[in-house]
């Protein structure tokens, strides 16, 4: 009999070929509409928080912020999101995505949703919620971890 302990280890080990294999795909679903893995999450980002500031885009994300600077100039070049003026701050930019942006995040998300939803028939809700709870709480552990010294 596996014991929990390591059974849980067993499943943190394979996480690392499922994040790879989640790269890839998504990749490859963001690539068809002509964005990068970056570029689709900055997108993404925005319309779940539009009007964002680049540093809220970064916590969010849990990207760097010279990357997320970076790429919200590659995306405003090619015309996806505007940048206006943040009246909280002179020096300061929100985002907001243009309807060519708002176009190719949902095309993008449609498509992993219909895959997902097919995917997710195999499990039931309350398998789905268990993994949610673990896989948060496990971000959450390695993030602490991650920070001690």
């Amino acid at each position: 009999m596996i014991h929990e302990t390591d059974q849980l280890y067993q499943a943190v080990q394979a996480t690392r070929p499922l994040l790879r294999n989640i790269t890839a795909a998504v990749e490859r679903g963001s690539l068809r509409e002509g964005v990068t893995v970056g570029q689709r999450a900055i997108l993404e980002g925005l319309s779940l928080t539009p009007g964002a500031t680049a540093p809220q885009l970064g916590a969010a994300l849990q990207m760097k912020r010279q990357y997320v600077s970076r790429i919200l100039q590659e995306v405003q070049r090619a015309g996806l999101i505007e940048r206006r003026a943040n009246p909280e701050h002179a020096r300061s930019y929100r985002y907001w995505l243009t309807s060519k942006g708002e176009a190719i995040i949902a095309a993008i998300r449609a498509d992993e949703m219909a895959k997902l939803a097919r995917f997710s028939q195999d499990f039931s809700p309350a398998e789905l919620a268990a993994y949610h709870k673990v896989q948060l709480a496990l971000t959450r552990f390695f993030a602490v971890l991650a920070k001690e010294v």
